[in-house]
């Protein structure tokens, strides 16, 4: 914080006096507002819980979204809550689970999930997929479908009450930015909310009011917060081994059921990066109930030089493995691509193309 400081007064006191005073005020109001800001995260329990540093947060639309959700119920903290960011929650099957946030307080565990979109938002309480709209120019527009948040957080709940027990009160609320419209939201069960971020602590506090005085003493409060606060602390190979379960869940439901193709190595030809087809085909995921995301446009196997020994091709970028994927939206449908394993931080793909020799 002192070396941010640091910089802007060195800043304008060395470009004061070429800057008219007109647009300087505004630049030392941006200053002062940055500074407020970037202290408020470092005292928070946000940044004390999850250590991610304010900028890397603030491009980071997803935990952004998290943040600001933190914020509208800060005021919680003085009533006795407390706040857990990205709890991996163990299942069953020795997986885990990812929840966004959690706040324990003595009415019981309000369990958020976090949905930083933009757009017109459509579902319902039992629709397996929701629908986003968006502006697309010219009177047009472009839907996208996501799972149900809904679902996704009763997955999340359920997982948390099997590790904490069944007795213990929860509720699910599903947050929405304040950037979109939920337009057809239809919801019949009472302990689950779908709201916009700034409805939230009216929300929360309607739901606190309607129950009982205390449902979890100060003790049960803490209990809690500390048994799960580890799960708030995993290491970076729980945290990659949580994404490459999705991806296998993701595998196993999405995988065309078609003959797979032999491939041999050096059989392919790489398509350009710029292809804005292929892109689209490798489009980032949405969130499942697992934790990742859903916006799922391509399905995904194994690229094997042969069924007895099975060999990945890798990545002539970052040496990741390649991954035979299938086009299921866009004009390339049907088609095959290798798309890389690290994407989206490694954008590389080829196309196939077989290979009938010995």
């Amino acid at each position: 914080m002192e070396i941010l400081e640091q910089l802007l007064k060195t800043f304008f006191s060395s470009f004061s006096m070429f800057i008219s005073p007109i647009f300087l005020i505004p630049l030392i109001i941006v200053a002062i507002i940055l500074i407020k800001n970037y202290k408020d995260y470092k005292n928070s329990a946000y940044y004390k819980i999850t250590k991610i540093s304010y900028f890397s947060v603030k491009r980071d639309i997803g935990r952004y979204g998290e943040y600001l959700t933190y914020k509208y119920l800060k005021d919680f903290e003085k009533r006795g809550a407390k706040f857990l960011f990205n709890v991996y929650i163990p299942k069953e099957n020795g997986e885990t689970t990812e929840i966004d946030l959690l706040m324990i307080c003595s009415k019981g565990i309000f369990v958020f999930e976090s949905k930083n979109y933009s757009g017109w938002i459509f579902g319902s309480e039992n629709q397996k997929n929701w629908y986003q709209t968006l502006p697309k120019g010219r009177n047009r527009s472009h839907k996208e479908h996501f799972y149900n948040p809904i679902m996704q957080n009763r997955s999340h709940i359920k997982h948390l009450k099997a590790f904490l027990g069944e007795e213990i009160p929860m509720k699910s609320i599903i947050v929405f930015s304040e950037r979109c419209t939920l337009k057809d939201i239809e919801i019949k069960s009472d302990d689950i909310s779908v709201i916009n971020r700034y409805d939230i602590v009216v929300e929360v506090s309607n739901i606190c009011e309607k129950l009982p005085a205390r449902l979890l003493s100060e003790k049960a409060v803490e209990d809690i917060y500390n048994r799960l606060y580890p799960y708030t602390q995993v290491d970076i190979v729980t945290k990659e081994q949580h994404i490459t379960n999705i991806h296998n869940n993701l595998n196993e439901k999405y995988v065309q059921q078609a003959p797979t193709t032999t491939l041999k190595t050096g059989t392919s030809q790489a398509f350009a990066i710029e292809n804005p087809e292929i892109t689209f085909m490798q489009s980032e995921f949405e969130k499942t109930e697992n934790g990742t995301d859903n916006k799922i446009l391509a399905t995904t196997e194994s690229a094997t030089e042969n069924d007895a020994e099975p060999k990945l091709l890798k990545c002539p970028k970052c040496n990741g493995d390649l991954i035979l994927r299938t086009a299921m939206r866009g004009a390339n449908v049907g088609t095959r691509f290798y798309g890389c394993s690290n994407y989206p931080k490694c954008k590389y793909v080829q196309n196939v193309i077989n290979d009938t020799s010995k």
